[in-house]
Parts: structure tokens; sequence; C-alpha cells
């Protein structure tokens, strides 16, 4: 799939990225790590495999159509390869993966995570045997280390370019690796290694800008998906938690730990000014993705570590898991997609939005009717719905055919309104099931 475009899809401020000095350890020339090179993408051949994606029905995340990117084997027993969720999609998918010189073959999804670029997928056949990517589980990459991107740029096959590491950002909310080799459609979900001992540091995640010239690119530290791993060969659910407090950002638009509001106050209960230091046994936490990161798959209560008018204190905190990506089902009325949606600060609202229109299919009568993506469903045929379930129990029990009428609540362009109501009516007769295998019933 193309690599996300952040210049197009977030609005973003500019980047500075400051000029560090890059030191290379003792003993190690930057010309002795730039020659390693060629080995480097020699072995990354081995591992790095092509991915070929179709989406037919697409949930809010995802566009309609068939994709392509890279990905690379982490775990040749259990056939797992690493890649971006935007790879695989967040919506029901068919994936084919190929190695190098190889025929592509079927593959499934084990794990897309719903707050970082990751995904996990599974080979229909590969030799236990084959060689994986090294992962740099614990280091952090050192601003001007030299690093290669292996992957297949503009479908150009297994093509290896190189930069070195130019900072770390989590402007965009997960933390994301700065680099200006090049990471371009095709590149997305392949490895970012380093020149110097041939280790993957990075996920090939996304471009800034649309120029070459602009040369920054991001990718999603390896640290994070290393952790994903190790609860998923553990059997444990590694899905971040829903974050239930309101956090302030910074005059360069980044999350800061200061906390302004919770959402949910039994299970969240912070403090206006609270300043969130970390969970009381782990690390410190510098941004919003270490503390999503340390709080992966733990449910009961959880020792959050604050400072609060100036004192350091544990706050017992009882986090909720974000719901699983790959399980989520969906029903089609007449090309409007409808599917819940998990919102953070749904609480914080009178009337919660718990299920919305997530994409509308082109020619459709749905689109006829200007029905679009993020429209809320209020009603039908004057009924309220709370889940999915008892909205699937009412449709399937009418009769086949008969007409709809749907009220939508859409964010209004009026000055003083906040929504409005749309009334809208459908014949009711393309009416059918989405489920997480891609089937339509």
């Amino acid at each position: 799939m193309q690599a996300i475009d952040l210049a197009m899809r977030i609005l973003l401020s500019p980047i500075l990225v400051g000029a560090v000095a890059a030191t290379l350890p003792m003993g190690t020339s930057r010309a002795e790590a730039e020659d390693n090179a060629e080995t480097v993408f020699h072995e990354a051949r081995g591992y790095t495999v092509r991915i070929r994606t179709q989406i037919p029905t697409p949930f809010i995340e995802d566009e309609r159509g068939s994709f392509d990117g890279a990905g690379f084997l982490v775990d040749a027993e259990r056939g797992w390869v690493i890649t971006n969720a935007h790879v695989v999609g967040r919506s029901p998918s068919a994936i084919q993966v190929a190695f190098a010189d190889q025929p592509y073959h079927p593959a499934r999804k084990i794990y897309v995570d719903p707050f970082e670029d990751i995904a996990v997928i599974e080979l229909s056949e590969v030799d236990h045997t084959h060689p994986t990517a090294p992962l740099n589980c614990e280091g952090r990459p050192e601003v001007g280390e030299s690093v290669g991107a292996f992957g297949h740029p503009l479908g150009m096959p297994f093509t290896g370019s190189r930069g070195i590491i130019s900072g770390e950002t989590d402007k965009f909310g997960p933390d994301l690796i700065q680099i200006d080799a090049t990471v371009d459609r095709g590149n997305s979900g392949g490895p970012v290694i380093s020149l110097r001992d041939g280790t993957v540091v990075g996920i090939a995640t996304a471009m800034a800008g649309n120029k070459k010239e602009d040369r920054l690119n991001f990718a999603t530290p390896i640290r994070n998906a290393c952790r994903i791993l190790d609860r998923l060969r553990a059997g444990d659910s590694p899905s971040p938690p829903q974050m239930a407090v309101v956090l302030l950002k910074d005059e360069d638009g980044r999350l800061t730990l200061q906390v302004e509001s919770t959402h949910d106050p039994e299970h969240w209960p912070l403090a206006q000014g609270d300043r969130i230091l970390g969970v009381e046994g782990a690390d410190s936490a510098r941004t919003v993705g270490e503390i999503v990161n340390t709080l992966r798959g733990r449910t009961g209560k959880v020792p959050l570590v604050v400072e609060r008018d100036g004192r350091r204190q544990t706050v017992g905190i009882t986090p909720a898991l974000r719901p699983s990506l790959i399980e989520r089902r969906g029903i089609s009325i007449d090309g409007a997609l409808i599917a819940p949606i998990a919102f953070e600060d749904a609480l914080t609202l009178r009337e919660p939005a718990p299920l919305i229109v997530q994409s509308v299919e082109p020619g459709s009568t749905a689109e006829m009717l200007e029905i679009g993506p993020q429209d809320i469903i209020r009603s039908v045929d004057g009924q309220p719905f709370d889940d999915l379930d008892r909205l699937v129990e009412y449709l399937t029990g009418r009769p086949e055919g008969t007409p709809l009428t749907i009220v939508l609540r859409r964010w209004s362009q009026e000055q003083n309104r906040i929504f409005d109501y749309h009334l809208r009516q459908l014949p009711g007769e393309d009416v059918y099931l989405v489920e997480p295998d891609g089937s339509q019933n």
C-alpha cells in the first residue's frame, strides 16, 4: 500500500531537526559502517517479503482497492511477518506474501495494532529454517547513525536505500524515528536496518512532504514491535489501553504528559494539573507512546506514578483495552458501511456516537444521497441503536427491500451550531454483513 503521506493527511507544522553530531562506537569508522551496506542488504533480501493486499469493503482508516508493500520475517517457526498496519489494512482484507524469487502465498492477520502502525501476519507456507530479521529490541538508534531501508520503492522489488537517523518525534501520537533513507510507495512495512551491525531498528512507515528533496521520512521503532511480539508469543493480549484522559498539547502540537481532565474519573482518577511520570516499577516515561506501550495488555488495577502539586504520588488506574481491529464487523446498507467506533472521549458526550458510517461505496445509492464517512447514526426507522448486534437483529428481521429511514448527525458548518441532523431514506435493497474474514453475508 502507498506509504502514508503525512503532509497530505495531517496538518503538519514545520518539524525542526536539530543538527546533532553523530558518534560511532569506539573502533568503528563511518566508512566501515557504510561499507557494511552490501552485506546488510544481501541479508535483508533473504528475510524481506513483498505483500499484496485487497480491501473490498474498507473501514474508516482504509481505502477500497489493491495495494502493495513490504514486510520482514521475524519468526520462521510460526511464520510471522512484521509490517505496517496500513499495508495489510485495518479492514477485512485478502493478503498474499512472497519472498525474493518465490511465488506468492496466502497469509492471514494475527494482530493489527490500533495505536502504532504495526501488524503481524502469518504465512501459510514457510521453511522453519528460513533466515529471520535480527531485531534490536533494546537499544535506541543514535542521531547520525547510518541506516538502510529495504523494500520495493515505486515497484522496484528488493531495493535498498541508505541515509541516517535524523531524530525522533512523537508529534503524530506514536513515537517515530526520523530518517532520510527513502520511504516511498512499496517501501512501507519494510525493515530499517543499522548499517553498523545489521540489526533492524525500525519499520519504514511514512514520508513527509511531496518532494523527494524533502528527504524526511519516518519509521516505527522496532522496540515497540518487539513488545507486541513478546506478548503474542506468551499468549497474552498486546492491545494498547484506551487513554481516558485529556492531555495538553504544547506549541509544537505535541501531546505532553500533563493532564487537563479525565473522561472516566472512576477508572482514571487523575486531576487537572497532574503530570504523568510512568508506571510504578517501569522506566519513567517521556512520551504518550511510552506510556501506551508500558500499559499494553494490562488490565485490573495499575499503579500510575504522577506528580501532583509538586509531589510524587501513585494513583491506581484501571485501563480498558482498545477493541481488536481484526475482529471488527459491520453492516452495509445500500453502499454505506456502518460499524462501531471507540472514541476515547465518548463519555464526555451527552449523546455518545457508538455507530458511524465508516465508508461509502463509489456509485452506490448511499453516495447518491450524500451520506458520508463519519456520519453518526442517530436513529433507524425512529429507533436509536447503541450497538451493532441490535441494529443487525432489527435489519435482518425486516421484510427484504423495505425502505429505511435514517437520521444522521454530522458536524455543522454553521457558526451557531455544533451538529446538523440529516434525514435520508434508503431503499434497503442491498443489505449485508461484513465479517472479520472479509466474507459478506
